[in-house]
């Protein structure tokens, strides 16, 4: 086998590339002698004038060989080779789906033909089915006739594509904006309350009325993901500091959330849990925990799904309107890749039981509904984000409010992100928000605006 070794020899550099690697142009393997099984069909012709006259290969030279190839299918219906050579030819031609039903009738015919295995892995692997391509090549290392120079080529693939089962990214936003409700205070002036039965309007002190001023916003965040043939796991950590120009308004929130994934070919289970924490005007707000379960049913472009959910919620100043929020909210999501967009529409019920019988209001139901679109354009990217939601009182809020009417309370938001790739790992960042929540109480009637812009570092 001189001249295979040669072969193997010459060929080391460009198979290291990682290029190489996803582009399997692994070819002259076909053609080793031992390695490759004999030609089965008496008909079929010797193969090794049909095989690319340069290695490695270009695109241009597999798509001349393989109408050439295809044209010799009735009289190699036997041979594993021929598969193999074919297999090869629609691989480094873009044909994955026909590549990998070629390799597979090669390896039929002959399961230890190992210049199938070794495209039929590249070919796994291009077409997302990562565990098994890595199984494959796994295989193949523990060969016997495996030559020594080609060992060293399936073991960079193999860690290569391991590499592939973990993923990390860090990312830091820093942003300078205004906001013109900075403390989230009702828009009215004047406050009418009930005193037997009789309105009174009062003035609203200017501490409890929108004070608008600048803001500067940093925001930390990591993401962890591990793969394995059966399962994800994905972690999601993020801080966030806002200083403020005017009044006691800074805040500061950190949310963190796992979630376990079970793909399936049609379908998957997501279980995920999380908590978030605030903190405004240098005093504890907040805090909430939640578990959900998704199951999103697979499809080619459109995917609907269906997600409950259950969040303990805790005021630490006013626990008595702590309540446990529960929902249920169905989805359908679209993802199309030759227009780079993606659109979600999601719409939900929700039931929020007070833990206190004292809460002003008891229990709260109402539903929501949100749409999300995002494209991309090159280097730019813009995501647009709608949300409406109602939700309404069991019971009368206060004696003071309206003579103990039953609160209503509708709220909606417009969030317009746009994000432009500077550089790699660099990225512009222009984030327009706009919130308003109406209600029968005038206390619960306010709104905001918030623009911002600013620079993001992903790593």
């Amino acid at each position: 086998m001189p001249a295979a070794y040669l072969m193997l020899r010459n060929s080391c550099t460009w198979l290291l590339h990682p290029w190489h690697l996803r582009a399997p142009a692994i070819l002259m393997l076909a053609a080793l002698a031992g390695f490759s099984a004999a030609a089965s069909g008496q008909t079929c012709p010797a193969l090794p004038p049909y095989y690319p006259e340069h290695s490695p290969a270009p695109p241009a030279e597999w798509a001349v060989k393989l109408p050439v190839l295809e044209a010799l299918l009735e009289s190699c219906l036997r041979n594993a080779e021929y598969f193999a050579l074919l297999g090869a030819a629609q691989l480094n031609t873009g044909q994955v789906a026909q590549a990998l039903e070629s390799l597979e009738r090669a390896l039929l015919i002959d399961p230890h033909n190992g210049a199938a295995q070794i495209d039929y892995a590249e070919g796994l692997f291009v077409s997302g089915q990562l565990f098994a391509a890595i199984e494959i090549n796994t295989a193949l290392l523990t060969r016997q006739d495996l030559p020594a120079n080609l060992q060293p080529l399936l073991l960079a693939r193999q860690r290569l594509w391991r590499q592939q089962t973990r993923h990390h990214q860090f990312m830091v936003e820093a942003t300078t904006g205004f906001d013109d409700n900075l403390n989230g205070a009702p828009t009215r002036s004047d406050l009418t309350l009930t005193f037997g039965g009789t309105p009174v309007t009062l003035a609203l002190s200017p501490d409890y009325r929108p004070i608008q001023g600048g803001f500067a916003n940093v925001r930390l965040g990591g993401a962890w993901q591990w793969q394995t043939p059966d399962n994800q796991h994905d972690l999601l950590a993020t801080a966030r500091v806002r200083k403020t120009s005017v009044g006691d308004t800074d805040l500061a929130q950190g949310d963190w959330r796992y979630t376990f994934s079970l793909p399936a070919r049609h379908h998957q289970w997501e279980f995920s849990a999380g908590t978030s924490h605030m903190l405004f005007g240098g005093s504890p707000l907040y805090s909430v925990g939640d578990l959900r379960a998704r199951f999103v049913l697979g499809g080619n472009l459109c995917k609907p799904s269906l997600e409950g959910g259950a969040q303990q919620l805790h005021y630490h100043s006013q626990s008595l309107m702590d309540g446990l929020e529960t929902s249920v909210t169905a989805g359908f999501g679209c993802a199309f890749a030759a227009s780079q967009q993606g659109v979600r529409v999601e719409a939900g019920l929700l039931s929020n039981k007070a833990r206190s019988a004292e809460r002003p209001g008891g229990d709260r139901s109402g539903w929501n509904v949100r749409l999300n679109w995002q494209v991309q354009l090159g280097a730019n990217e813009f995501t647009t984000q709608l949300g409406y939601a109602s939700l309404d009182d069991q019971r009368g809020y206060s004696v003071l409010l309206a003579n103990n009417t039953t609160r209503q309370v509708q709220s909606e938001y417009l969030n317009l992100h746009y994000k432009r790739m500077l550089k790699s790992g660099l990225s512009l960042l222009l984030n327009l928000s706009h919130q308003k929540q109406r209600s029968n109480l005038e206390p619960f009637q306010n709104r905001g605006t918030v623009a911002e812009v600013g620079l993001a570092i992903n790593f």
